[in-house]
């Protein structure tokens, strides 16, 4: 008898369409680029890498979205761009996962950067919660206003 968790085909099931390798810590400080800096007449080409792998674990791509969240927060424009290069808007499900995500990893980096004395990762970790609770206030509120 097959599991209900899992598809016809024998693959666990996910909430995503796009499931597999997930990077774990990607955010701004581990991508890694050459100046783009070439004009029309140069042959310079542009590189782009990513590093810091040792938390890389198998997962749903939207995983690895929650740190760049910070990054485009106060820029719909960036994420925007973000959509536009990923080919397609995030589903409700992602969506779903993407706030989830972010709310346990910002209470995992308050209690973290609170042990072990690091104040940034504890005020990203509030901003990420307080950003959180802003979007989703009306929700949250037992009479579905802003209160």
């Amino acid at each position: 008898m097959r599991s209900s968790s899992a598809t016809s085909s024998g693959r666990p099931r996910t909430c995503h369409r796009w499931s597999g390798w997930t990077h774990g810590d990607f955010q701004l400080r581990n991508i890694l680029s050459t100046p783009d800096t070439a004009d029309d007449t140069d042959d310079l080409e542009v590189v782009v890498a990513v590093i810091d792998l040792e938390r890389s674990e198998p997962g749903p791509a939207v995983r690895d979205l929650v740190r760049l969240s910070d990054a485009w927060a106060a820029r719909p424009d960036l994420f925007e761009a973000f959509l536009a290069g990923y080919g397609r808007p995030l589903t409700a499900a992602e969506q779903g996962r993407l706030v989830i995500d972010a709310a346990l990893d910002s209470v995992s980096g308050i209690a973290y950067g609170a042990a072990h004395s690091d104040p940034e990762l504890v005020e990203r970790g509030r901003r990420t919660l307080a950003r959180l609770r802003a979007e989703h206030r009306a929700a949250l509120s037992p009479k579905g206003d802003a209160s």
